[in-house]
């Protein structure tokens, strides 16, 4: 968990080092899957809305031309949104889902480790909604 300018962010990651995510895949582990699983509640509950932010490891070999680590951090961070909504998470909640490649490793001094292969979860900080009875 870390406080950002943005919101509060939740960097999902194995205790134990393992990556979210097998090599090259844009599904998650089912250990990952379990925990976004149970995630869900609490993000429910909350009035916030949430971004989603994908990343790979550094030194992906693409399966595709067409297919880079772009298209796969972008698809992992949508396959989180999905699991989340299917636990109930309202559309309503997401504010974005989007990859970063691996633009912003976890492990700066070893861009290449599998642990930097995850999903960043931001509780959005934003301005209130004003009434809509209410004109500025």
């Amino acid at each position: 968990v870390e406080e950002r300018p943005d919101g509060v962010a939740l960097q999902l990651m194995d205790q134990d080092g393992r990556s979210m995510f097998p090599d090259g895949s844009k599904e998650p582990s089912e250990r990952t899957r379990l925990l976004i699983q149970k995630l869900a509640k609490p993000l429910r509950a909350t009035p916030l809305r949430i971004s989603v932010v994908g990343h790979t490891a550094a030194g992906l070999t693409p399966s595709s031309p067409e297919y880079d680590a772009f298209g796969l951090s972008a698809d992992r961070a949508n396959v989180v949104r999905q699991i989340l909504e299917k636990e109930g998470l309202p559309t309503s909640h997401i504010f974005m889902a989007a990859g970063k490649a691996d633009n912003e490793p976890l492990f700066p001094d070893d861009p290449t480790l599998a642990a930097n292969r995850r999903v960043t979860i931001t509780l959005m900080r934003e301005s209130p909604p004003l009434p809509p009875d209410l004109k500025p």
